[in-house]
Formats: structure tokens, sequence, C-alpha cells
């Protein structure tokens, strides 16, 4: 507890959580309590003057915050999608994602622009996920007309069921809309995607057809598919249904959405080579001199500078590229604040303070905040769930783990304690919202997240090389190839395994609480052990 309230933006942060939850939990009611609490903690401060009491304020207030936020993004507009009547409309929008095509329907997310009543088109806001059983392509950026049955999302018809409200409300769709035949639909043109889109899915495409040329091997087009749906996301070009599901049913699906180890070691692929060098530097200007140099209180251009300047532009272009969802921004918002660190390091007035020593836990309580201040219905989505409790759990049980796996290598020991500490706090999760137990993940992803590096890495290399130096680009996209084709055969053998992935029904609340406070206690643990083990040593 004393280590949670030193890092105060960390406690705002579950605070403004908290205080979105209550607003589901409580409705209205949630906003009196919030207020009652804030009035009363700040009129405890102004008589006591204490510090205890200042915070209990702060918290108060960002629990307030929270509520309100919630009730504002709970506010629909008249004229969104979701509002319309249900049955037979018909609505004019884009194409907004890379759609997929199976058994004759075309399934993809349906940007509303205008809603058509006789001859009247009536401007309309939202999304809806669109079912079009015709065999016309159908293209990312074009605008439709489509006519067919417009319904809400439904909730899961049984408690262990998938929930189609949750799977769908992630990529910001309020309805489903079903387009019986390929009469009822027309192409009237280019649709506006947006200048972050529109850049965004035009370099996706060029990335994948300098793959599909130089990646070598058998199965090229799949191959080229899969590598850069982990480059880039599955959302923008969707590998086959079946690698898809088996993905899924072996636990590494995260790895085909852009998750925020992706972020992470294109941070750690710009930042290394330049913070490196900054180091040998430093030592070659203290062997010279005789004496450690402490660069702190002045300013200094070396590579270490320039590289965290270099890698916070990369990342936030990374993130838009990527059009990422919760796990991208939190990641994005994480390198951002680390290489922000690192440059006011650098400025004298700060430097001479205390050097800016960000504490990991709070740069994610940061992330957290500012996703839920943008979207708090992200709260309840799975991706939001599952980065952070992945990255929390990394962060807290890694550490702790280390003292035993001391007899390997250090980045073999990381790679397995991270690996499993993720598993275990996400399991609950995938359990709760998807009805399936991923048990394969737990030994799939320590094979798959190493071969996903090298599909990163040598996939960012090959659509570099394509454009700079085309000779070059067959080398490394004959690694893409090996490893890309490496990652889907893990995937498909831990997903063939009777027991991979187990249908159960969803847990209750108490489980995951229950299963949570035993993980907390797992670390605390490790760390008592760890320590005994030290001091007998």
């Amino acid at each position: 507890m004393r280590d949670l309230l030193s890092r105060p933006l960390l406690c705002i942060a579950i605070a403004f959580a908290a205080g979105i939850g209550a607003e589901a939990v409580l409705a209205r009611s949630a906003l009196w309590l919030a207020l009652t609490a804030t009035g009363a903690s700040g009129l405890l401060w102004a008589g006591t003057r204490r510090r205890w009491a200042g915070g209990a304020m702060a918290l108060a207030a960002a629990v307030l915050a929270g509520v309100a936020a919630a009730q504002a993004g709970a506010t629909v507009p008249a004229a969104d999608v979701s509002k319309l009547p249900r049955g037979g409309q018909t609505l004019v929008g884009t194409v907004a994602n890379a759609p997929s095509y199976r058994d004759g329907t075309w399934r993809f997310v349906f940007a509303a622009e205008g809603h058509e009543r006789g001859r009247r088109v009536e401007p309309v806001a939202g999304s809806a996920f669109a079912r079009l059983v015709s065999s016309t392509p159908v293209r990312r950026g074009e605008r439709w007309r489509l006519t067919g049955r417009l319904r809400p999302l439904r909730t899961a018809a049984n408690p262990g069921g998938r929930s189609e409200a949750d799977r769908l409300s992630s990529l910001g769709v309020s309805s489903v809309m079903t387009v019986g035949s390929a009469q009822m639909a027309e192409r009237v043109g280019d649709g506006q995607l947006g200048a972050i889109a529109s850049h965004a899915f035009g370099a996706q495409q060029v990335a994948l057809k300098a793959l599909e040329r130089n990646v070598r091997g058998p199965y090229r087009e799949t191959t080229a598919l899969v590598a850069s749906s982990v480059i880039f996301g599955v959302h923008a070009t969707p590998p086959p249904s079946e690698i898809t599901a088996a993905f899924r049913r072996a636990g590494t699906i995260h790895l085909l959405v852009v998750s925020g180890a992706m972020v992470s070691m294109v941070f750690g692929m710009v930042f290394l080579p330049g913070a490196l060098g900054a180091g040998w530097r430093r030592v070659a200007v203290e062997r010279q001199s005789g004496r450690p140099v402490d660069y702190r209180g002045r300013v200094r251009l070396y590579p270490g500078l320039w590289a965290a300047v270099i890698a916070m532009v990369v990342v936030s272009y990374y993130a838009v590229l990527t059009e990422g969802g919760q796990a991208v921004v939190r990641a994005a918002v994480v390198g951002v604040m680390a290489a922000v660190a690192l440059v006011l390091r650098r400025v004298p007035s700060v430097a001479r303070e205390h050097g800016l020593n960000v504490d990991r836990f709070t740069l994610l309580g940061a992330a957290a905040l500012a996703v839920l201040i943008v979207s708090p219905k992200a709260l309840f989505q799975a991706g939001f769930q599952l980065s952070f409790a992945a990255v929390a759990a990394i962060l807290y049980l890694t550490p702790k783990a280390m003292p035993f796996l001391g007899w390997l290598p250090r980045w073999v020991g990381y790679t397995i304690a991270g690996t499993l500490a993720a598993q275990l706090a996400t399991f609950p999760i995938l359990v709760w919202h998807f009805g399936q137990a991923p048990i394969a993940g737990f030994g799939a992803n320590l094979l798959a997240i190493p071969l996903a590096s090298v599909v990163l890495v040598s996939g960012m290399a090959t659509c570099g090389l394509a454009a700079v130096a085309p000779w070059a680009a067959p080398a490394a996209g004959w690694v893409v190839g090996v490893s890309t084709r490496w990652l889907v055969w893990v995937s498909s053998a831990f997903a063939s395994l009777p027991w991979g992935s187990v249908e159960v029904a969803r847990p209750s609340i108490v489980f995951v609480i229950v299963w949570y406070v035993g993980l907390v206690a797992l670390g605390g643990a490790l760390s008592r052990s760890g320590e005994s083990a030290r001091s007998d040593g």
C-alpha cells in the first residue's frame, strides 16, 4: 500500500477508472455520491490542512471526473446510427476497414454518413457492422449505398457464450446491418476516411506489396498477409480465417493485432542504437578523464538525447500507421513519456532537482489515464483490459521471479518470466469475454513471441530496403518468410492440441477478484523468497 501511495499519478488513474466503473453500476446516483465525497473531503482538508486530507480530496475529485466522463461518453447524439429505427433502412457511408470475405458474404465496418428517407438524405453518425451477400469486391475506402435490416448488437445468449456486443463494440460499432443480396448494394464512389486513416491505409498497401514481392518460399501471398498483420494489425490485411482461428485457439492472437509489445520493439529498435552510442561515448570520456562524468544540469546533444527524440517521433508515427487500439495507444504514450523524461533530464533546471526519474508504474498509470479520458468505455473492452493487465503483471511479477531463473541467460529468463506473468494476468479476462480458456497459450507464447519479434524487425527492414535498396530487400524477405511460417506452424500446432483451448462458462466476479488477489500474493511470496535466497547466499 505504501508503494501505491508513493505514486500519486497511478492513484489518480485508478480513482478515475473507479469512477467509470461506479457510473456503470450505480448510474445517476454515482454522480451525487462522488460530488458528496469530493465536497466532504474538501471541507476536511480546508479545516485540517493535513496532507492526507488533500490526497483524499484529489482522489475523490478523480472519481468524480471519471463518473462525469463516463456519463458524457454515454450520451448518444440524436443523429447516431444506433438511434435509427430497427428493420429495413438505407444508409450511405464508407467502408472503414479491410473487408473480409467468407462463404459468399463480405464483412466490414461501415462508417455511416447519411440515412435515406424517401428522397431525403439526412446526416447520420456512427458505424455499423455490415454483412453483404455479394461476389462483387468490396475495398476499404469505397463509398456504398446499402439497403438492409438494421438491428442493435446482441448480448450473450447464455453465461458462457460469446457476446456480439463485447466483440464488435471494440471496433466502434453500435449496430449490425445485413444486406441480403448484391441488388441491395450500390457503390457510389470513393469515401472520406480522413487524413490519418487515408495515409495509414496507403502506407499499409505499399508495405504489403513490398512484402509480396520480396518474401521467399511457399505460400508467398499468405505469408505476406500474416507478416503484414504482425506489423500493422489484422484489421489492415486480414489473413485467411483458418489462420486467425488457429492463433485465437493457441492464445497467440495478440500477435496479429499490434499489441503493445510490438510498439515497445519499435521503440527499442530506434532508441537502443543511440543509447548504446551515448554509453560508449560516456565510457570513452570517463577513461580519458579518469573520473565519472555527471551530465545532469547541462544540456548535451549526445546520441542518447537524439535517440530519445527520434524514438518519440517514430513511435507516434507507428501508432498512427497501425491505427492501433488501446494496446498501441498505451505503449505509444509510455514510449513518448519515457522519451520526454530522457529529454528533460538534459534541461538544467529539471536535472538539478532530481533528473526526472520516472517510475514505470507511473508511466503505465499515465497511459491508462490518457486512454480513459479520450474513451471512458474502453475500460470495459477486452483490448484495454488485456493490454494493461499483461503489462502490469510483467512489471510486477517478472523482477520478483528473476532470482529463481538466474541459472538461465538473462534475456531467456526475462522472456520466460514475462510471458508467464502476462498469461496469468490475462487468463481470467479471456475466459470472461470469450468463454475460452487458452491453456495452450502458456507454452505457445514462449516460442511465438520471439518469432514475432523476428517477423517484425525483418518485415520492417524489408519494407525499408524495398524503398531505398531494392537489391537487398529479398534477403530480408527470406527471413520474413521463414520466421512467419514458423510462427504459423507453432500456433497451429498448439491450437490442434485437444486441451489447447477449453470451452468454459463465464466465471463470477468473485473468481476474478480472488484470482488477482492471488497474483498479488504470489508476487509478495516471490519477493520474500528471493530476498531470503540472496541473504543466504
